[in-house]
């Protein structure tokens, strides 16, 4: 008989026939307990007894495993303060049985239980690829490399997704010892300055000394409108307005489908991957033959038997990415 101590799964073999409670256990000839596709919960000990043919118990002992699930990849994220250091964080998915390893330039910089990497002003300024390893006994996966962004351009009305920008405050008042805060209208992320101290609720903005709000690796949903306010010693407000950005996500690279119907035209599909926000150009030879948003272009017979190759580009404000030329057979 073997049970498991901490569920109380069993499975037992008496005069050749096998009793048990629980899916996914076996037993050899010889006694064996065979365990099928482990999950986290058969982690423990395993207590097995051996009994003559009289019922009398003649051995019995314990046996032990741990199971662990697979390691996630994970990725890197950043928040950077006021002074220009950093903290890296490896995201685990809130397992809590990994060991993170740090690498900078691929080189062991960090290996423990601690997600978090912090880098002063210096190291950012090197411009170093970063990553990190997440790693349990049976498994192990490393994220992508990661720069952190060190000097950041003025936002522009569109802005690509993952770059670092800075909105200047156009404030008519100079007195950089006055209090100032920006809000996020859409989404209410914050960051105040208030008696020269920072407080925000959101990690990836920082302000400057002017009050200029400066954002880190933008997302999606930094899109929207930032109004500032800026306060006098006495907590009035002196100066307010609103600034607006739209991030957009990097085009991605297209392919070109086809379909034929039974007169021999065609329909090629341009592959915009449920994305809304691209504008969708085909090429007949280099040659702009549509320009839209409508991703499929549609070819008479004679004009698929012209053997000719086509390709489509997609594109938004920020990005671009064209297809490999494609000919119908």
């Amino acid at each position: 008989m073997w049970i498991h101590l901490s569920s109380g799964d069993f499975i037992y073999r008496n005069n050749g026939k096998i009793w048990k409670n629980t899916p996914g256990l076996t037993m050899e000839k010889d006694g064996s307990l065979t365990l099928h596709n482990v999950n986290l919960k058969d982690t423990g000990k395993y207590r097995y007894t051996v009994f003559a043919d009289e019922d009398i118990q003649i051995d019995d002992g314990e046996k032990e495993i741990k199971v662990y699930a697979k390691a996630p990849k994970p990725t890197v994220m950043f928040d950077c303060d006021a002074d220009g250091n950093a903290v890296l964080t490896c995201d685990t998915r809130n397992h809590t049985d990994l060991i993170v390893s740090w690498y900078k330039e691929n080189k062991t910089i960090q290996n423990e239980k601690n997600p978090k990497l912090f880098l002063t002003s210096a190291q950012v300024q090197e411009n170093k690829p970063y990553s990190c390893r997440v790693s349990n006994p049976v498994s192990s996966e490393q994220s992508d490399s990661i720069t952190v962004p060190f000097s950041t351009k003025t936002c522009e009305k569109e802005q690509l997704e993952g770059s670092s920008c800075t909105i200047k405050l156009p404030t008519r008042k100079d007195d950089t010892s006055n209090d100032t805060m920006w809000i996020h209208l859409s989404n209410g992320d914050f960051i105040l300055r208030n008696n020269g101290k920072i407080k925000k609720n959101t990690p990836g903005l920082t302000m400057g000394e002017d009050g200029s709000l400066t954002l880190h690796n933008v997302s999606l949903k930094n899109t929207g409108k930032y109004r500032y306010t800026v306060f006098n010693a006495e907590g009035t407000p002196i100066d307010a307005e609103e600034e607006e950005i739209k991030v957009y996500a990097k085009a991605p690279k297209p392919t070109v489908m086809f379909n034929r119907d039974a007169d021999g035209n065609a329909v090629l599909t341009c592959d915009i991957r449920d994305r809304t926000d691209l504008t969708v150009s085909w090429y007949k030879e280099d040659k702009t033959v549509q320009n839209e948003k409508n991703p499929k272009l549609f070819l008479t017979s004679a004009q698929v038997h012209e053997n000719k190759p086509y390709s489509c580009r997609l594109s938004n404000p920020v990005s671009s990415e064209q297809s490999d030329s494609f000919t119908v057979s």
